[in-house]
């Protein structure tokens, strides 16, 4: 195997170039589990490096500052919870600060846990079926999917069982190989009518399509986003959806395989093998692992609007309805999960996390839905929140995450209070809000995003700042957003934000918030979010 230079690349290049892999290859990061009394009895702060970040492949990062307390991923494949896991976490987040969080992958999050805590919290969470192994790490990270698949009316077919197939193969530590990936790898699979999974921006994306009588799953592979971002491309093939899982290995296997793809740690995504071979060389790899052509499918599908499953909706199964209940920024006390266990307990309802960080009951009959809306109202899940607030969405970020600049929930809480306030409704524009370019909030691809910097000042003190895309879009206008503005200190971004949509506004809303940032150059977009008289000069 060659580099970009045409140099053979040696794994014994791999190990004297990236120490991760020289890590890894040391000791495979899954052994760690085995050796948790001794890190115990070391103590964190005498603790190796190596060893704290291969206690990431069981969902452990620093908590910041770096004091000995750890953020604890737990992995919910599909946003899928009984309400008996979802009674385990609310204990668990009560006894750890008080305070958990939806991810934007369908994951919880806990935070204040510490070394010493572990061997007890992962025997609870195993007695509940829940997992944290490989939440962090060079994995296969929480698989996801549409978190209302079975019961939305519109979906193309239930994808269920074929999620569940990808998780017991991938999720299985007997499969030691997949837990030694290049970087971390993100998976997708739905056949939701409006693509609320975005399987643009994922490294293995399995689309739900028709192809005659026949239904089955297109794939797209190399999206992602952080400081790289890629919209995933087209492979070309349609696959029965018992070929998932085979074909699946073959493009994880294709990639990982490759010593040329693990030299160095920041260009080691799928995203930039896709950019060297392309899409149709791929395919011909994948084929040739299979022994198989793989069956054409050109068309793109394309999702029928943008939803994301907000609000009370009547179910396939008659008489049955669905409600996704905002919860703003994700942020969740242990109370609150408690009770939303309960009521689900008691009412024998499902419960779902969606990505945009938002809680679904399901399976309710006509006859109980106002009492199910009540209830959550109770607990501070007001249904009645605009689109603009159910859907935005933020990061960790601080006080918790050591990549973040700033309180990206606190900001985007602020933000709309603000907007909502000046401007009333804004209808289904959502901010994806980030407090470092990894960008797990989407902030390339949501209508406005926003990524924490900082503007340091005449007298040298420095102030919270953001940096404010435009342009970006999911679903049938999936593509990365420019960055238009850097280091606005958040007041002032505030105000930019709200001359930006009165003058969307003004202009009549014929087109999308998106087409109307895209029928402005970046200079034109930043004099009319300043507030300034110029208008857009007119074609010629």
């Amino acid at each position: 195997m060659t580099d970009t230079k045409g140099k053979n690349i040696s794994w014994e290049d791999v190990y004297k170039r990236n120490p991760r892999e020289r890590m890894k290859l040391e000791k495979h990061p899954l052994d760690i589990i085995n050796e948790l009394d001794r890190l115990i009895k070391t103590g964190y702060e005498n603790l190796p490096e190596e060893d704290l970040v291969r206690l990431q492949w069981y969902g452990l990062y620093h908590d910041k500052p770096r004091i000995g307390y750890f953020m604890l991923r737990i992995k919910r494949p599909n946003g899928i919870l009984t309400p008996l896991q979802l009674k385990t976490i609310g204990k668990l987040a009560k006894r750890f600060g008080d305070y958990a969080e939806i991810t934007t992958r369908q994951n919880i999050q806990l935070h204040w846990i510490r070394l010493d805590d572990l061997p007890e919290v992962f025997s609870i969470l195993r007695e509940s079926g829940l997992t944290t192994i490989g939440g962090c790490g060079d994995t296969i990270r929480n698989i996801t999917g549409c978190p209302v698949t079975g019961f939305d009316r519109d979906e193309l077919f239930e994808t269920t069982e074929y999620i569940n197939e990808l998780v017991s193969f991938f999720y299985n530590p007997h499969n030691r190989d997949y837990f030694n990936l290049p970087r971390k790898h993100k998976i997708t699979l739905s056949a939701c009518a409006y693509h609320c999974n975005y399987p643009e921006i994922h490294d293995i994306s399995f689309v739900g399509v028709r192809k005659g009588e026949r239904t089955g799953f297109t794939v797209w592979i190399g999206g992602g986003l952080s400081s790289n971002p890629r919209i995933a491309k087209p492979l070309g093939i349609f696959i029965e959806p018992k070929e998932v899982v085979q074909v699946a290995r073959a493009i994880l296997d294709c990639w990982r395989e490759a010593p040329e793809n693990r030299q160095s740690f920041v260009k080691a995504r799928i995203k930039f093998f896709v950019d060297k071979i392309g899409p149709e060389r791929y395919r011909s790899l994948i084929e040739e692992r299979l022994g198989k052509k793989l069956e054409d499918y050109h068309e793109i599908p394309k999702p029928i609007a943008r939803d994301f499953h907000i609000g009370l909706r009547e179910q396939k199964q008659k008489g049955l309805f669905y409600i996704g209940f905002p919860v703003i920024a994700g942020k969740l006390n242990g109370e609150q999960i408690l009770s939303i266990a309960e009521l689900a307990e008691e009412e024998n309802l499902a419960i779902r996390l969606s990505q945009r960080q938002n809680v679904i009951l399901a399976n309710i009959p006509k006859d109980r839905v106002n009492y199910v809306i009540n209830r959550m109202e109770q607990l501070g899940f007001k249904l009645n929140v605009s689109p603009f607030r159910a859907s935005s969405i933020a990061c960790t970020s601080d006080p918790y995450c050591n990549y973040s600049l700033n309180s990206s929930k606190d900001v985007l809480l602020s933000i709309m209070d603000y907007l909502e306030e000046r401007l009333g409704s804004l209808g289904d524009i959502v901010i994806g809000a980030d407090g470092c370019p990894h960008a797990c909030a989407h902030h390339w691809v949501g209508d406005i995003g926003l990524q924490a910097s900082y503007q340091r000042k005449p007298d040298g003190s420095v102030e919270s700042a953001l940096m404010i895309m435009l342009g970006g879009g999911y679903g049938k206008e999936a593509s990365i957003s420019r960055v238009v503005a850097k280091r606005v200190p958040v007041e002032e971004a505030k105000l930019y934000l709200e001359n930006l949509i009165r003058r969307y506004r003004e202009e009549g809303q014929d087109k999308t918030f998106r087409e109307f940032c895209l029928s402005y150059s970046d200079e034109e977009l930043n004099s009319i979010m300043k507030g300034e008289k110029k208008q857009k000069e007119e074609a010629i």
